[in-house]
């Protein structure tokens, strides 16, 4: 049986989250809304950031074949407004600069309710896939993306399979971020894509590259 989305598992959660009457119908409007949907690869949750008194409503997205989580969206209600977007990963605050696909609205709890469950199915729809570069057979690099907009989620560069002297002159270009973290969109077309999950129609595919349904090994480690 599918897992209810949004769902408080005892009631007496409501009062450990101190929840309010306005944000009790959000909830309950909201689970309404969402009664219906496919928990593969997504699940629906109801909590509080600890930076912030806004109620959270999010939804974390992840590679069904796969322990790794892609990314979590959702929205903060505060009064009668929410405020929706990608969140941090870890905080599950709100980015400082709102992205292109950010949600801002006003109304009854109901009513952002509505917007809240609409907002987060467009998201659902949106075509996520995984690139993969190859080099003497081993995969080197690899990145997820929303592929409507080319958004990366998670990607992943390994040096000891990459060609000779590419993470140097990556390095060098300025594709490195944090901590030496590489970014795969200094390097060329990818050789492969796998579908992950999402409407593939509205996928804007780099051309001539090959899909795959199987995947080999992809080793190293993951990040923004």
């Amino acid at each position: 049986m599918p897992t209810q989305w949004f769902e408080l598992e005892e009631p007496d959660d409501y009062l450990d989250l101190e929840i309010t009457e306005p944000e009790r119908s959000f909830v309950e409007a909201l689970r309404s809304h969402t009664a219906q949907w496919p928990s593969r690869g997504a699940g629906g949750e109801i909590s509080r950031p600890e930076t912030e008194d806004a109620l959270l409503a999010y939804i974390s997205l992840s590679d069904p074949e796969t322990p790794l989580s892609l990314i979590d969206i959702g929205v903060h209600l505060s009064g009668d407004q929410i405020r929706g977007d990608r969140l941090h990963n870890q905080l599950f605050t709100l980015p400082d600069r709102p992205s292109a696909w950010a949600l801002h609205a006003e109304g009854s709890p109901q009513e952002l309710a509505r917007r809240t469950a609409d907002w987060m199915r467009t998201v659902l729809h949106r075509p996520v896939v995984l690139y993969v570069w190859l080099h003497d057979g081993y995969a080197y690099a690899a990145r997820y993306a929303f592929a409507d907009r080319d958004e990366t989620l998670s990607q992943l560069y390994n040096r000891q399979y990459a060609p000779d002297g590419q993470a140097e002159a990556l390095t060098e270009a300025g594709h490195v971020h944090g901590r030496g973290w590489i970014q795969t969109t200094g390097l060329p077309a990818p050789d492969l894509y796998l579908h992950i999950r999402g409407n593939l129609d509205r996928a804007a595919l780099p051309s001539g590259i090959q899909a795959t349904t199987q995947r080999g090994p992809i080793t190293g480690v993951w990040y923004e």
